[in-house]
């Protein structure tokens, strides 16, 4: 699965998409009900009548948070824009997100994009969704650029727009590689591999222009090429048009991606829009929690992170890594095996090392449950001594870049090791308590037997019974 709409159809088929089919207006209005939206279960939205030539639609990359009582992890919907099989874990997820293997494109021959010209429209024509205070929405899309016949991606975020000029926030790094007066397209309603491809080429501290490339490495992605660059052919929308101008002051964050990153607003001048028939175009809520951006930032910093350490010591001792979107990219959750005593304490130093994000490292044993959230917090109060194992760094390190509790440069660090100690005999720890140790069988064998009558099997995942929670 690559392109939106078969994302879209996946959805209808398989989650909660409510549409809303009264007249809703770009300006303001849409995203004031996609943000409650956020609020209340994260379902899809799509708005099927607005006043512009595209529909809109939230929350397609998005999803509730662990606490909700619910049959889906945050993470469901990314997993399934990809491809991932429905019975995929957590672990194989973010493992296939760090793996980085670009693949060839040059083998892969040129499709027809499926945009179509629309003479004469404009910006405004489109209905980009705009915020309450005006700021507009040109979320969830890259920009392609083309420097010496090589072609790349970058994320985007809205800062204002004309009817014929976009301003849009890039990461530094891009602005330097792609020089002013450059042709360039801005695409909007792009698959879910193109979107993590371009902040795996752009926002990961190594930046490189190879983003078409690990996205063919992530999907059967269609390609086409305009005017020498090359595109998603599935795209949506396609404003085509030229750099007019680099802005290299930060402006205001609009985008989780931005979020630690030298940006750049650069001014794109359009020359021509490209649409699909009847287009759609998925953006995130400004500054909610549990928006799209959220998840997709979270999900490419924790595969850069596991990535790059289970190389660090020439073995691979972590489980797997989470930054919990309900956490706000403040919080870094690894699962790992303590190779030796004060190991924990190397694995959230290289943690921090490695990203300036999060101010908070929580070190869970190899057996936790990258699903159950409420299990790691809980172990970090039970399993974790406040006075030996919170540890809090000295007061002058370097402000996490996420956390919005504190304005000032330096602050301290913490990491929290709520792990069994390796030095410990194995009497000593606390064995973990499952449906098959609690219970005798001839109970679980009236159990199952009672469940099977009651019809319970609808009502409750079936994981939930095989003895991992």
């Amino acid at each position: 699965m690559t392109a939106l709409r078969d994302h879209l159809d996946w959805l209808r088929e398989t989650d909660t998409t409510v549409d809303v089919t009264e007249p809703v207006h770009w300006d303001g209005t849409v995203e004031a009900v996609a943000a409650e939206a956020t609020r209340h279960g994260c379902p899809v939205v799509r708005f099927t009548e607005t006043s512009g030539i595209a529909r809109l639609v939230s929350g397609v990359y998005g999803g509730p948070d662990q606490f909700f009582s619910d049959d889906r992890d945050p993470w469901d919907r990314i997993a399934g824009a990809l491809g991932h099989p429905p019975d995929g874990s957590y672990v194989d997820l973010i493992d296939r997100l760090a793996r980085w293997e670009p693949a060839s494109i040059d083998e892969r021959p040129d499709a027809e994009p499926d945009a179509t010209r629309c003479d004469g429209a404009d910006l405004y024509d489109l209905g980009l969704p705009t915020t309450r205070e005006g700021v507009p929405l040109v979320s969830l899309g890259v920009i392609a650029a083309e420097v010496d016949g090589e072609t790349t991606w970058a994320p985007i975020a809205g800062r204002g727009r004309r009817s014929t000029e976009l301003r849009l926030s890039v990461p530094r790094p891009f602005a330097e590689w792609c020089p002013p007066r450059t042709d360039v397209s801005v695409l909007l309603g792009v698959s879910a591999p193109v979107l993590i491809a371009a902040l795996q080429a752009w926002t990961q501290g190594q930046p490189t222009p190879d983003a078409p490339a690990l996205a063919a490495g992530l999907s059967d992605l269609q390609l086409a090429t305009i005017d020498g660059r090359t595109v998603p052919a599935e795209a949506e929308v396609r404003v085509d048009g030229r750099l007019s101008g680099i802005d290299p002051k930060d402006a205001d964050r609009t985008a989780t991606w931005e979020i630690g990153q030298e940006t750049t607003t650069v001014a794109v001048e359009t020359t021509g829009i490209a649409t699909r028939e009847q287009p759609t175009i998925p953006f995130a809520p400004f500054d909610e929690p549990l928006a799209d951006d959220v998840h997709l930032a979270c999900l490419v910093e924790a595969a850069k992170l596991f990535r790059r350490v289970n190389n660090y010591w020439g073995v691979s001792p972590v489980r797997w890594i989470q930054i919990p979107v309900e956490g706000r990219l403040g919080l870094c959750i690894v699962s790992s095996e303590i190779l030796y005593a004060g190991f924990e304490w190397q694995l959230a130093n290289t943690l921090f090392s490695f990203s300036d994000l999060f101010d908070k490292v929580l070190v869970v044993d190899e057996q936790a449950d990258p699903t159950d959230l409420a299990r790691a917090l809980d172990d970090m109060w039970v399993k974790a001594h406040p006075a030996n194992d919170w540890v809090f760094s000295e007061s002058h390190a370097s402000s996490a870049a996420a956390p919005e509790y504190r304005d000032e440069d330096a602050g301290s660090r913490l990491y929290i090791n709520a792990t069994w100690d390796p030095r410990w005999d194995e009497e000593y720890i606390a064995p973990r308590v499952t449906m098959e140790t609690a219970f005798s069988e001839s109970v679980l064998a009236s159990l199952a037997d009672r469940w099977d009558e009651l019809g319970l099997d609808e009502a409750v995942r079936p994981d939930r019974l095989d003895g991992d929670d």
